[in-house]
């Protein structure tokens, strides 16, 4: 009658049925309020970004506890759903606030890294002005030496005339 045994059937059957332990509950409201909240209390968003809508989310759930002291378990489940939901909130608001500062922290470093773009492009701009200089400068020089440069008339030289000797004045001598 039975073929073979197929162990993804018996899985579904077991969910579909319900078996304890197969499928695990998710947590409650409540819980996961009051795991959120703590879990944004130990960031800085607590006493900025978040704060007022950590406050709300615990007042909801104070509030959900009176109203389930009261008797009164739909407003009591309303309520702590409410909790939850200024916790989500809170939780968003810390997110953004992280968010917010990694984008002052980027938007700092890529005004540092534009200017030292912008003065090495300066740097650079400079250093080919100097580079095309001195390459006009060598250019004048090698045409200077390539070009053929006059030579010196020949000029007949004429002796240079000796400087006239005077004679010696006679003192008295002996003719």
């Amino acid at each position: 009658m039975f073929r073979t045994f197929r162990p993804g059937v018996a899985l579904l059957v077991a969910l579909y049925v319900g078996v304890p332990g197969v499928a695990s509950a998710a947590p409650s409201p409540r819980d996961s309020a009051k795991a959120l909240i703590a879990e944004v209390q130990k960031t800085p968003a607590a006493k900025g970004a978040a704060r007022d809508a950590l406050a709300e989310a615990e007042r909801a759930l104070v509030r959900a506890d009176r109203a389930r002291l009261a008797g009164d378990e739909r407003h009591g489940a309303a309520l702590e759903a409410l909790a939850f939901e200024w916790a989500q909130a809170a939780k968003d608001l810390e997110r953004a606030a992280a968010a917010e500062a990694r984008a002052t922290a980027l938007e700092k470093e890529l005004g540092e890294a534009s200017a030292k773009l912008e003065q090495a492009h300066t740097l650079i701009e400079q250093t080919n002005a100097r580079r095309n200089r001195a390459e006009a400068q060598l250019k004048d020089l090698e045409a200077e030496r390539a070009a053929p440069h006059p030579a010196p008339e020949a000029q007949p030289s004429k002796p240079a005339k000796a400087p006239k000797k005077r004679a010696a004045p006679d003192k008295g001598g002996s003719e």
